[in-house]
């Protein structure tokens, strides 16, 4: 996270999510995270408060900024929508590299 830190995060008045913004070496963007990719991909549950979708936010809040981060490179001015396929393939590696130290550990 060396090139880009939080400036401000915050859910929006219809309760969708999180919408942060962040500094990307000399610039800034903003992003929004919805309700439906806090649900799919961070285990939020279904109805939970702003609090519990800030909370959620947070807790992964290292995840989702190196992916900020790496979509940036197309952003424009915009809002930037991080989307569930955004966060897959980085799931699947965490859940290939869990096995195989599984492995290695099992061996």
């Amino acid at each position: 996270m060396p090139n880009h830190s939080l400036i401000w995060a915050a859910v929006p008045h219809n309760s969708d999510g999180v919408v942060f913004q962040i500094r990307i070496v000399h610039g800034l963007q903003r992003f929004h995270l919805t309700r439906r990719v806090l649900e799919d991909v961070f285990d939020l549950e279904p109805a939970a408060s702003d609090a519990r979708q800030l909370e959620r936010f947070y807790l992964y809040l290292n995840r989702i900024l190196a992916q900020a981060g790496t979509k940036r490179s197309i952003a424009s001015l915009d809002t930037v929508p991080l989307q569930a396929t955004d966060f897959t393939s980085t799931s699947k590696e965490q859940r290939e590299s869990g096995r195989h130290a599984m492995a290695r550990s099992a061996a």
